[in-house]
């Protein structure tokens, strides 16, 4: 967990360059421990409380993430079974002091309004802290010892709940989120065979959600290189039979092929399946021309800081430099710079999202 958490610390200054906008949902399931409740009326002196075993937590839920908040709805059955009851008083129902067994069922159907804020973050793990409010619905099912029933009631009541939760995202929109939450209703009325008593319900719990967002920014694929432009040969002087024939002028050298330009998706430096294919054309290039060397500028669009952008332009041209090699050209005769959000191909305001910024160039120089 130390391995994990100090990363998210460090990186929290640069996730604010690389929070997006997206809507989300999916499913979650975890363990859940419900605290023993207590039950009292002061009418017959009744006092017990009761023992539940570890349960089991399934839930829905959908929401829209706007920068480091999210906001959602949620849906979630936590489910426990009443094994024991410990009574001090038996009231009404003449119950035997002290320890003996029970059994039953406790269920909370909850709908919760959710808001999670990012408290840290880099490139794999966001840590996020929530809050909720909502309603649930407490249903309390032959709750008895032995041939004694106790309680066989539901209610509705007003719920909360406090979570804390580390998300990380994959390729493909999917997100995988661990996390812990304490969910409780607030005091509520059960009727019970000795008349009515309070009851509310406190559960801990660790969960597993498994999601997937959409509706964000999609990458734009990389256009396609214009062709390049071949020089037409001026015809040669002509010559007559009084003149000294002038020696013909050289040949100008054909204009090199290029720049050929590589398109990154958002804050990463991966080679796409489209990059690839223009750096194998740029690889092609290079050794049908026989050109003394490549250079390849790494850029960035505005959003984040101007030193992480120069890092992030040097990333992706050390990741069209590997490519290349990769394909056949010679380290040596490939040169690296980067120039973040300096040099802009489509001009943008500080902080917007531009696919077409998000490049490196590849230029061919004799």
């Amino acid at each position: 967990m130390r391995k994990i958490l100090l990363p998210l610390l460090l990186g929290t200054a640069s996730t604010m360059a690389m929070a997006d906008d997206h809507l989300y949902g999916g499913f979650e399931a975890g363990l859940t421990s419900s605290r023993d409740t207590e039950m009292e009326r002061t009418v017959t002196g009744l006092d017990l409380e009761d023992d539940k075993k570890l349960g089991g937590m399934l839930g829905l839920y959908f929401g829209k993430a706007m920068g480091r908040w999210r906001v959602e709805g949620e849906m979630a059955v936590r489910k426990n079974r009443i094994e024991g009851i410990d009574v001090d008083n038996g009231g009404g129902l003449a119950l035997p002091l002290g320890e003996s067994k029970a059994a039953g069922n406790q269920k909370s159907t909850a709908l919760m309004a959710n808001a999670w804020y990012q408290l840290a973050g880099n490139e794999d793990w966001k840590l996020f802290a929530g809050l909720g409010l909502g309603v649930a619905n407490i249903d309390v099912n032959n709750f008895r010892t032995g041939s004694k029933v106790i309680g066989n009631d539901s209610g509705w009541s007003t719920a909360g709940q406090g979570m804390i939760q580390l998300i990380r995202e994959f390729e493909g929109g999917m997100e995988l989120g661990v996390g812990a939450r304490h969910f409780r209703t607030f005091d509520n009325t059960m009727n019970s065979e000795d008349g009515n008593v309070g009851y509310a319900v406190r559960n801990n719990e660790l969960f597993v959600r498994l999601g997937w967002k959409f509706g964000g920014e999609e990458p734009k694929a990389a256009p396609a290189p214009a062709p390049a432009p071949v020089a037409t040969p001026k015809p040669a002087p002509v010559v007559t039979p009084v003149v000294k024939e002038e020696p013909k002028p050289e040949p100008k050298p054909a204009v090199l092929p290029g720049p050929f330009i590589v398109f990154f998706d958002f804050d990463k430096a991966d080679i796409t399946a489209d990059a690839a294919r223009i750096i194998r054309e740029a690889a092609k290039a290079f050794k049908e021309q026989k050109v003394v060397r490549l250079a390849t500028t790494g850029h960035t669009d505005t959003v984040g800081t101007e030193a992480y952008n120069m890092r992030l332009a040097q990333r992706r041209a050390e990741a069209v430099k590997a490519a290349l090699i990769a394909e056949g050209v010679n380290a040596d005769n490939i040169m690296t710079d980067a120039k973040g959000e300096s040099n802009l191909l489509v001009s943008t305001g500080d902080g917007v999202r531009e696919p077409q910024n998000r490049r490196a160039e590849i230029v061919l120089k004799r």
